[in-house]
């Protein structure tokens, strides 16, 4: 394990402080991701409960957007603070940003509430917009774990997630190590060149979350056809620009930049494919069907940089190419599986036990914007 990290850092002067053995660094990067799991499923469990159905892909983009930003500042930072910051560099970036998000649990725990009638400086008319329109307010008491795990719509969610972890997280992982190796960019320039793809993705996300509830809402496509539409195209471009990029020669940085910078653009349009279609198919259950996707789909985290680690042991450009096809591969296998088995409506393991509401969901859209608002209110 401590070949494999000293491998993949950007510095190569870096040394673990004595009191630290290797196990320890393990232990705590494990407990790191045990802390942080639950993060995603909280906040799609909060949409389930917060987000009109036409304004959830728009919603969600701009908030995971927000995780993005995290990535540029931390990218474009860890760089400079690796070569001029405190604690011999490496330090200084776990505590500036340790420290972060200390200050950001604070706020979270202040202005954040599970449910808008239990938010203390809601607006009468928001209040009132919200239970209007939001599908889901009661609490989850018992889950149905059956009739999740035998279903292909859950799955479809599984297999597309996963699938676009192992490109996500092999790039966040790899990529500054990707740009030394191959590309030869320096320290003090790897780590703004390596924030490329999640500026283009912060830049675009928020717009493509309202182009896809616009489409939804004009009841041109079905809410399956968007997801599918949605997650086909950035499947497929992004497995164009991995193999694309594999090519590239050391005096082609700049173009590496811009390919880097749009595959950021086409990977957010997942946020109007799978990432959303946890809260179509179950609202009630969102933050319980993410919490099991994104187990799946943590899988990468380990499994990309090991074998990235045997793919490249030389880190020569041809190796390098592998890693990218290998991530264009999964990108296929995501949009055909996706394809096949995706779901756009409510299942029946997930409708509430009010018939009212069951009969709601089973309108399409058009017939939604035609009824009257008692229907809507849930």
């Amino acid at each position: 394990y401590s070949r494999l990290f000293s491998r993949f850092s950007i510095g190569s002067d870096f040394a673990l402080p004595e009191f630290i053995s290797n196990k320890w660094l393990l232990a705590l990067r494990i407990l790191t991701g045990l802390v942080s799991g639950p993060m995603f499923p909280s906040v799609q469990s909060l949409f389930g409960r917060w987000a009109p159905p036409f304004e959830d892909s728009a919603l969600l983009g701009l908030v995971f957007s927000g995780q993005l930003i995290g990535s540029i500042v931390c990218y474009s930072i860890s760089g400079f603070l690796c070569v001029y910051g405190f604690d011999n560099g490496w330090g200084s970036i776990f505590y500036i940003f340790g420290g972060m998000s200390l200050l950001f649990s604070s706020a979270w725990f202040y202005f954040v509430y599970d449910r808008p009638e239990l938010h203390p400086s809601l607006g009468q008319e928001e209040s009132a917009y919200l239970n209007k329109t939001v599908r889901c307010k009661s609490r989850v008491k018992n889950i149905p774990w059956k009739n999740i795990w035998s279903s292909s719509a859950v799955w479809a969610i599984v297999v597309a997630h996963t699938c676009y972890n192992w490109t996500d997280l092999t790039l966040t992982l790899l990529l500054p190590l990707y740009m030394k190796e191959a590309l030869n960019v320096e320290t003090e320039s790897n780590g703004l060149m390596s924030s490329a793809p999640w500026i283009g993705q912060a830049i675009s996300m928020p717009l493509f979350g309202r182009l896809a509830d616009f489409i939804r809402s004009k009841d041109c496509l079905s809410t399956r056809s968007i997801r599918v539409l949605f997650q086909t195209v950035c499947f497929v471009f992004s497995a164009i620009l991995f193999i694309s990029v594999g090519f590239l020669k050391c005096d082609q940085v700049p173009l590496a930049g811009f390919l880097f910078l749009f595959s950021g653009v086409i990977w957010s349009l997942y946020i109007g494919g799978f990432n959303v279609n946890h809260v179509d198919i179950a609202p009630k259950y969102a933050g319980v069907l993410y919490g099991i996707t994104n187990t799946f789909s943590s899988l990468p985290g380990f499994v990309a940089p090991i074998t990235a680690r045997i793919l490249t042991p030389n880190g020569t450009q041809k190796e390098w190419q592998i890693v990218l096809a290998l991530c264009a591969g999964f990108s296929v296998l995501g949009a055909i599986v996706y394809a096949i088995m995706a779901k756009g409506e409510i299942q029946d393991w997930a409708k509430y036990e009010d018939s009212s509401i069951n009969e709601r969901e089973s309108l399409n859209l058009k017939e939604r914007r035609a009824i009257d608002g008692d229907c809507e209110t849930v």
